[in-house]
C-alpha cells in the first residue's frame, strides 16, 4: 500500500539491508538510499571470485522455516534456485562422522565402548541435570551429556569463539540448537527418513542454492532495487558520523574508505532522511553518534565483541576431493574450523569442474590477534598443511589460493554480553526514527533468513506507524473542516 513519500536511509547492503529496501519500495513510495562500505553487495552472503572460481564467505545456503521468506526467495531467484540434499561430516580423532548421525557410522568412529560411555553420560544428566544453566557448556551438557559435549561441541565451539565454553552464554546454544537433544539425534538417525516434516533445523538435510553462488541472489535483489527511480545504492561509503538531537537521527555522513586508507583526501558526504535503518555493528554505531552517548553506554558498546573470520579459498588440482558440502573440523591439532567444498554446491562455482575443486577453509580469530595479521602466503601454507594432516588433500595438489578477511563476522555471546547489549539497546530505543536489523545491527548471531525476517519486521512496523499517522492527520483535517 502506498502510504508515504518520505526518505529512508539504510546502512548496509547485506541481506537485511537489501530486504528492507526492496520491501519499502514495493509497499510504499518512500525514497530509499542504501550506503555500503564494500565495493560489492551481499555483506556476509556475498560471493567472491578468484581465477574464475567462485567462493562464498561460509558458504551460505538457503534454508528457512518461513513461508514468507521462501516466497521472497523464489520470486527473486526466478528458477536459479536448485535443491540439494545436504551432506555434512564432522572430523574428529582421525574419523569422519556423518551428520545427521548414522548409528553404524558413529559406532565405527567412536567404538562400542565410547558409545556406551556417551549414552551413560546422557542418562546420568537426565537424572541429575545441571540446575543453574549459565553457560554454553551447561546447556549442551544437559542436552547431550558431558561426554558427547566434549567430543562434538567443545573443540569446534572454542575455535569459533576463542573463549572457553563455560564463558559463552547459554543463550547462544539455546538459539542455535533450539532444544535438540541426544534422544532426538538417535531417533532421527534411525527413523528420520520417515519423519521428514517438522524435522529440527539443526539436522534438516535439504536446502536450495543458486548456480553461481549465494551472492548472485543478492546481486539480483540489488538490480531489482535499482529499477525504482526513487532508489539508489551507494558503494564504498563508510559511515563516520551520525548526527542526532537526542530524540531523532538527523543525518549520516560517510567517506570513501579506500581513499582514506591510501592517504588520499577524505571528503565527507552527508545524507539526510526521515527514517534510518542500520545493520552496522552496534559498537560502531554508538561510536559514530554525534553528540556521543553517555559514558556508561560507550563502555557497554566497547564491551561488545566480534569474532573475525579468515577464509582461505583454494583451487585444488583434483576432480574429486569429497562429497561433502561442509566438513566441521573438531580436531585440536589443526586450527581450521570448517571446510566448504564449492563444487558440491554447484559445478559452476569452479573454472574447470573436470580438473579442479574449489575449497574454502575457515579460520576464526579476533582482529587484535597475531593470526589476523599473518601474511596471506603464510596462511595459505598453513591451510595446505592442515588439509594434508587430516587426510583430505595433499598440499602439493593445491595450485592456487587467496585469503579473505571479514572483521565482524560473528557477534560474541560472552558471559556479560546480555548486560552490555541491554544498555546499548536501551539507549538506542530513545531515537524514534532509528531501526536496527540484521546480525550485527542487533548483535544476534542468526542465519540469512532470520536477518531477512528482522528487516521485514522493521518495515512492517514502519509502515503501520505511517498508516496510523496518515489516518490521524485525516481525522484532524476532517474535524477542522466541520468547525
Amino acid at each position: 500500500m502506498k502510504v508515504s513519500n518520505k526518505k529512508a536511509l539504510i546502512i548496509g547492503a547485506g541481506p537485511a539491508g537489501l530486504t528492507a529496501a526492496l520491501e519499502l519500495l514495493k509497499r510504499s513510495d518512500m525514497g530509499v538510499t542504501i550506503l555500503e562500505r564494500d565495493a560489492q553487495v551481499g555483506g556476509l552472503a556475498k560471493t567472491v571470485e578468484y581465477k574464475n572460481c567462485r567462493y562464498d564467505i561460509g558458504p551460505h545456503h538457503f534454508i528457512t522455516e518461513s513461508e514468507r521468506v521462501t516466497a521472497w526467495w523464489q520470486d527473486i531467484a526466478e528458477g536459479d534456485f536448485f535443491e540439494h540434499k545436504r551432506y555434512t561430516r564432522i572430523y574428529y580423532n582421525r574419523h569422519f562422522f556423518n551428520y545427521p548421525l548414522e548409528p553404524v557410522n558413529v559406532i565405527r568412529g567412536l567404538n562400542i565402548i565410547e558409545c556406551a560411555r556417551s549414552v551413560f553420560s546422557y542418562a546420568w544428566v537426565r537424572f541429575f541435570p545441571i540446575k543453574e544453566v549459565r553457560s554454553f557448556e551447561d546447556w549442551v551438557t544437559n542436552q547431550f551429556g558431558r561426554r558427547l559435549f566434549s567430543i562434538f561441541f567443545k573443540t569446534y565451539t572454542e575455535k569459533v569463539w576463542g573463549i572457553p565454553c563455560n564463558e559463552i552464554s547459554a543463550d547462544w546454544a539455546a538459539q542455535r540448537i533450539k532444544g535438540f537433544s541426544l534422544s532426538q539425534a538417535i531417533f532421527y538417525a534411525f527413523f528420520g527418513r520417515f519423519f521428514t516434516k517438522n524435522k529440527p533445523r539443526t539436522i534438516n538435510d535439504v536446502f536450495h542454492y543458486p548456480a553461481r553462488g549465494a551472492g548472485t541472489f543478492w546481486e539480483k535483489v540489488a538490480a531489482r532495487i535499482k529499477t525504482y527511480p526513487q532508489a539508489s545504492i551507494v558503494m564504498e561509503q563508510a559511515v563516520t558520523r551520525i548526527e542526532h538531537d537526542h530524540k531523532r537521527i538527523i543525518s549520516v555522513s560517510t567517506h570513501d574508505p579506500v581513499a582514506a586508507s591510501t592517504g588520499g583526501a577524505v571528503q565527507l558526504t552527508t545524507y539526510e532522511a526521515d527514517e534510518f535503518l542500520s545493520t552496522m555493528p552496534l559498537q560502531q554505531l554508538i561510536m559514530n553518534l554525534h553528540p556521543l552517548p553517555p559514558a556508561a553506554v560507550i563502555r557497554a558498546a566497547q564491551a561488545l565483541r566480534y569474532r573475525g573470520l579468515i577464509t582461505v579459498n583454494l583451487i585444488v588440482g583434483r576432480l574429486h576431493v569429497s562429497a561433502d558440502h561442509w566438513i566441521y573440523v573438531h580436531e585440536k591439532t589443526v586450527r581450521m574450523g570448517r571446510i566448504g567444498n564449492m563444487n558440491n554446491f554447484s559445478l559452476k562455482m569452479v573454472d574447470d569442474p573436470t580438473k579442479h575443486t574449489a575449497l574454502s577453509l575457515e579460520y576464526f580469530t579476533y582482529v587484535d590477534e597475531p593470526f589476523w595479521f599473518k601474511p596471506d602466503h603464510e596462511i595459505i601454507e598453513l591451510a595446505k598443511y592442515e588439509l594434508e594432516k587430516i587426510g583430505l588433500v595433499r598440499a602439493s595438489a593445491v595450485i592456487g589460493g587467496m585469503v579473505l578477511r571479514t572483521p565482524e563476522a560473528y557477534p560474541v555471546y560472552d558471559a556479560d554480553y546480555k548486560e552490555h547489549l541491554g544498555c546499548v539497546l536501551g539507549y538506542l530505543q530513545t531515537f524514534k526514527n532509528l531501526h536496527l536489523m540484521g546480525r550485527n545491527g542487533m548483535h544476534r548471531y542468526n542465519n540469512m533468513d532470520v536477518a531477512m525476517l528482522s528487516a521485514m519486521d522493521v518495515v512492517d512496523r514502519m509502515l503501520m506507524q505511517e498508516q496510523v499517522s496518515v489516518r490521524n492527520v485525516k481525522k484532524e483535517q476532517a474535524s477542522s473542516a466541520t468547525l
